[in-house]
């Protein structure tokens, strides 16, 4: 029974340090560098979502490129989701272990628009399979900032410039001649 008990000990000490040394799928998929695209939004724009995901897993990952991006946020307020139609382009995309890539949600046909301002939160779950077909997510939170729009003064027009400055430098060329005109 001795013997027993000294032979499970350092199998169970073997196993622990195993499995803490091998990463499971789904925490060797990291997902970084989260970001809006424009990166700063305004209200009324449209914007995506960029993020690196880094494969340090021990075996290769696969997500969805095209028009099913594997990409996506939810977002707790001030953004909706924009949706077209007519897009079938659906391919694999392939990320070996030790790699990286840039993912960007949602895909070209729809899109995030700003429907008010405020800081705002996005969970950002991107969408994978391993190579046993198992599908799984990761999830990040990101938190950005939507400003109102600012309205910009438009620069006058050409003919209005032109008039303006010639009205000015009329004005110096004639005061600057002493002229009888600005003399009271």
């Amino acid at each position: 029974m001795n013997l027993q008990k000294i032979m499970i000990l350092p199998s169970l000490i073997f196993i622990a340090c195993f499995l803490a040394g091998s990463p499971v799928f789904g925490q060797g998929i990291e997902l970084t560098d989260i970001q809006t695209s424009p990166s700063q939004i305004h209200v009324g724009d449209s914007f995506q979502i960029n993020a690196t995901v880094v494969n340090d897993s021990p075996g290769t990952v696969y997500f969805h490129g095209g028009c099913q991006p594997p990409l996506s946020a939810i977002f707790d307020k001030n953004v909706a989701l924009g949706q077209a139609m007519g897009c079938f382009a659906i391919f694999n995309i392939e990320l070996k272990p030790g790699k990286n890539t840039t993912v960007v949600g949602p895909s070209r046909d729809n899109s995030y628009t700003a429907t008010s301002s405020g800081t705002t939160n996005a969970n950002v779950t991107f969408s994978y399979e391993t190579e046993n077909k198992s599908e799984n997510t990761i999830s990040k939170l990101f938190t950005f900032d939507i400003s109102e729009r600012t309205s910009v003064p438009e620069f006058p027009s050409i003919p209005v410039v032109i008039f303006t400055l010639a009205t000015i430098s009329a004005i110096v060329i004639v005061s600057r001649k002493n002229h009888n005109l600005f003399k009271l």
